[in-house]
């Protein structure tokens, strides 16, 4: 490691003999600065000049090769890129040999670079932006070269050496000792584990003010001197130069920011190495005092530049930390593109709660008591601010799992690109429109994007209401099917003992086991059917007409119901004879919920006039979209234009084709008609033990589990509803409560529920069972 410190130093006469005899290079001599090379420019009289380089013998063979293969590839990976090119010798050698007193000293020439080196200037924004750009850039390039020499070199400069280093601690000043000793102890025990995972290659390594040139207008123009090559985390190449760009008196936090920005302009950093950046950077810093001492104690004497940069390396320490790790990590990850510093989780539930209480309303409207406070989600699993994980067996929205890496890329790459509305013409939203259309069949080809479920049971109602002339409207009883104020009147179940809407009549639920009608009595469908008929003839009797039949097909908030066979179909009848539409609204039922059916309207056989979807859609992004028929959207839009800004953007078009592409890729229509059988299989197993399990129902991944006090009375069990969820949920396992009577368990799971997942759920429903 000691012996490289010492450059070569031979006559000049022997070089120029050399250069002509090996190179047929003559002209002009001048001597360049070098920590282990002994370097001149050599400006020929009638061409470009040349880098002559006369490396030291202790180097290896090896490592020299290397550095001039390295070159030989960066110009064919990246010809634009500015760095030297090799000049190979007359008989096309990668280096020369000259012997010299016996020793055999390589000798590397370079192409010459034009511009000035920076020293000790300062670069403008633009500047450290475009060193950051070039970073990444070399990384790239140097990304696809494969070579032995650098894994086993042993350079002193190799920050994951430091820690040989601290022996030089005590040679500081005293002043200095303490920080050192800190520095070196955080990368023993945090930044080296992590390094361990991080991404690594073949590297410059040593990027820093006088390896970096400037044109005229003081840009980074070039990079030079590939002398301390290594295979190391990538992320190095960028500690490395940030370290030596920083100085103080100047605005460190713009100059880091600007470097981390460019780079990642290019290569996205990963957050472990955003992370580690900090720390990295100061122990960058540290290696100049540490090599200083450890030259000193050799009788090496520190030349040029390195002098500079010693007396500044301890000082910029003090200021780093004077600003603050935090405030600098939290820079770091915005310019890297991360949220800043997580957000503070409360201490306490309590606290939690208190917060929401003041700034979103007293009521809470939460699951479970406590309520959880969720930090992550990952696929099937909720995970707590104090670090448990739940099976969601509930939550519909993340339809294809939470944080699907598939779906978070698309969103990420889309919204990197482009996102604007559809009065432009957008390729996200026509492909979107086209594959929706395609799912959807039976001559619903005309699409009309918005944001949410809500919005699209909004539309397609006022768009029932322009094409048929009424203002009536159909709904199950204890139905839901949004927010807004029209679909609201849609929603009984809202507020059950405030619904008031004098053009809406509600459908008795197709309630086979708690309903009127028995599956063991005869046409069960078409006696439920038939109740519609008095309704749809008052609408009629008040001047209202029927204007639209609106229907979850999975029955979700009736307690996730199995229709009888016919019973939609012939509702809908009904109301096509009276001048009526039907919007099978999918938000909680399609999308291959009710496998294998990829639409919950299919389950029943019937073909609506409007389909609407929402959140599942887009696995949590604001998606909305209204398919129907072209003649439907065409007299709507006589009224005048409708057009929302948001509705349709890329981002919503690339996360909605993203999920179709997973429910194909993953085959989860049948993962859902499967594993739906089969956890309903297991939770129906449970009745032989708890006869609070009265029925266990559902298609899919839609199951509803109705509690009763006794199986022959069916009386409800709602009394008990809200601390069985309790107790499940201290099981490990989120589960839902729903119904008009509410006693019935909701589980409605991503579609990517495993049976082993099932198996988990079914076991939490036991104990929490035994226990209640």
């Amino acid at each position: 490691m000691l012996e490289t410190l010492r450059p070569p130093a031979l006559p000049l006469d022997v070089l120029q003999a050399f250069a002509l005899q090996a190179y047929g290079l003559a002209g002009t001599w001048s001597a360049l600065e070098g920590e282990r090379d002994q370097n001149y420019r050599l400006s020929p009289a009638d061409g470009r000049s040349a880098v002559f380089k006369v490396c030291h013998p202790a180097e290896g063979d090896a490592v020299l090769r290397c550095q001039a293969l390295a070159l030989e590839h960066i110009a064919a990976a990246d010809p634009s890129l500015p760095v030297p090119r090799l000049v190979r010798t007359r008989d096309g050698e990668l280096l020369g040999r000259l012997v010299h007193d016996g020793v055999d000293y390589p000798v590397m020439v370079l192409s010459w670079l034009d511009g000035q080196v920076l020293g000790g200037e300062t670069l403008s924004r633009d500047s450290l932006f475009d060193l950051g750009q070039l970073l990444a850039r070399l990384g790239l390039a140097l990304r696809g070269f494969v070579h032995g020499a650098p894994a086993g070199r042993d350079l002193v400069w190799d920050t994951r050496h430091v820690l040989r280093l601290a022996g030089e601690v005590d040679n500081l000043p005293a002043e200095d000792r303490a920080l050192a000793q800190d520095i070196l102890a955080r990368h023993e025990t945090v930044t080296m584990p992590a390094m361990r995972r991080m991404r690594s290659q073949i590297i410059h390594g040593d990027v820093h003010p006088h390896n970096a040139l400037v044109d005229d207008r003081g840009r980074v123009s070039g990079i030079i001197d590939f002398g301390d090559m290594v295979h190391g985390p990538l992320i190095l190449d960028l500690a490395n130069a940030a370290g030596d760009f920083l100085s103080p008196g100047q605005d460190s936090e713009e100059t880091l920011f600007q470097l981390v920005r460019g780079y990642c302009s290019v290569t996205p950093l990963e957050e472990a190495e955003a992370d580690a950046l900090v720390d990295l950077i100061e122990v960058r810093l540290l290696m100049t005092p540490l090599i200083d001492a450890l030259k000193a104690s050799n009788g090496i004497a520190s030349q040029g530049y390195f002098q500079a940069f010693n007396s500044r390396s301890m000082p910029m320490i003090r200021a780093m930390r004077a600003l603050g790790r935090d405030r600098l990590r939290g820079l770091v990850r915005r310019a890297a593109a991360f949220p800043t510093v997580p957000p503070q989780h409360p201490k306490t539930a309590a606290e939690a709660i208190a917060r929401r209480r003041k700034v979103m309303g007293e009521k809470l409207y939460v699951f479970y008591d406590p309520p959880l406070h969720m930090v992550k989600g990952e696929g099937v699993w909720l995970t707590a601010s104090d670090g448990r994980r739940y099976l969601d067996c509930y939550n519909n929205v993340p339809h294809v799992g939470h944080a699907h890496p598939y779906v978070a890329e698309a969103i990420a790459r889309q919204a990197r690109t482009l996102n604007t509305n559809t009065r432009y013409i957008t390729d996200q939203a026509l492909e979107y429109a086209e594959r929706l259309t395609e799912l959807a069949g039976e001559g619903l080809t005309s699409v009309t994007f918005v944001n949410s479920g809500s919005e699209a049971n909004d539309l397609a109602w006022r768009m029932a209401k322009a094409f048929t002339g009424h203002t009536g409207g159909l709904c199950m009883d204890f139905a839901y099917h949004g927010v807004s104020e029209s679909i609201d009147a849609f929603s009984p179940s809202n507020a059950p003992d405030h619904w008031n809407a004098a053009h809406i009549r509600q459908l008795p639920a197709p309630d086979v086991y708690r309903g009127p009608y028995g599956e063991r009595e005869g046409d069960v469908g078409a006696r439920y059917a038939a109740l519609a008929e008095p309704l749809i003839a008052d609408l009629q009797e008040k001047g209202l007409g029927v204007a639209a039949l609106m229907v979850d097909s999975a029955f979700m908030t009736n307690g996730i119901l199995d229709a009888p066979a016919g019973y939609l179909q012939a509702v809908v009848d009904r109301v096509h004879k009276a001048g009526g539409l039907f919007i099978a609204d999918e938000v909680q039922s399609g999308f291959g919920r009710m496998g294998p059916s990829f639409w919950g309207h299919r389950h029943h056989g019937v073909t609506p006039d409007f389909i609407t979807i929402g959140k599942p859609a887009g696995n949590g992004y604001p998606l909305g979209v209204v398919i129907t028929r072209p003649e439907i959207l065409s007299h709507f839009l006589q009224f005048g234009p409708f057009f929302s800004t948001f509705g349709g953007n890329n981002v919503a078009g690339a996360a909605g084709m993203a999920v179709l592409d997973v429910i194909r890729d993953e085959r989860l229509l049948e993962n859902a008609r499967d594993v739906g059988a089969y956890f309903r299989q297991g939770l129906a197993g449970l009745m032989q033990k708890h006869a609070l399990i009265g029925d266990v129902r559902g298609v899919g991944l839609a199951t509803g589990v109705e509690l009763v006090h006794d199986r022959r009375s069916k009386a409800p069990a709602g009394d008990v509803m809200a601390r069985l969820l309790n107790l499940i949920r201290d099981e490990g396992a989120l589960i839902g409560g729903e119904g008009k009577l509410g006693n019935v368990l909701k589980i409605r799971p991503p579609i990517v529920f495993s049976r082993a997942n099932a198996d988990f759920a079914v076991a939490a429903v036991d104990r929490a069972l035994a226990r209640l």
